[in-house]
């Protein structure tokens, strides 16, 4: 039998107060918008191996799931869990964004970016 891993496990180790109640007004401006999200893969020597860009409209967020987007582009259909922490998240400018899979956005209203460490082998 396979053990599931659990896709939150790994925010355990940011202190509760970094993630947001689910009536923060900064959620609360964020539902239903598009966000452009970087995550950055980065080595056991902290230097970047490599990034993803991906969107998609938060469809919700709470602290048992974190911030939940709805993915556009070719992973259309695909949930994207992230830490509900609001402060990883800036307004964007006006514009036009392309994804790593080839797919160009128009005006998203957030940009995220969150690093993801990679353990040694």
């Amino acid at each position: 039998m396979t053990k599931k891993s659990d896709p939150h496990s790994r925010w355990n180790e940011l202190v509760p107060e970094a993630f947001a109640d689910r009536d923060h007004p900064i959620l609360k401006a964020m539902r239903g918008t598009l966000i452009l999200v970087r995550l950055n893969q980065i080595g056991p020597d902290d230097a970047l191996l490599s990034f993803e860009i991906l969107a998609g409209r938060l469809i919700r967020a709470n602290r048992s799931e974190g911030f939940v987007l709805s993915l556009v582009g070719k992973k259309s259909g695909e949930e994207l869990f992230l830490p509900l922490v609001p402060a990883a998240f800036a307004m964007m400018e006006r514009g036009r964004y392309q994804l790593s899979c080839g797919t160009v956005i128009h005006n998203p209203q957030f940009l995220g970016a969150f690093d993801i460490y990679r353990p040694l082998n």
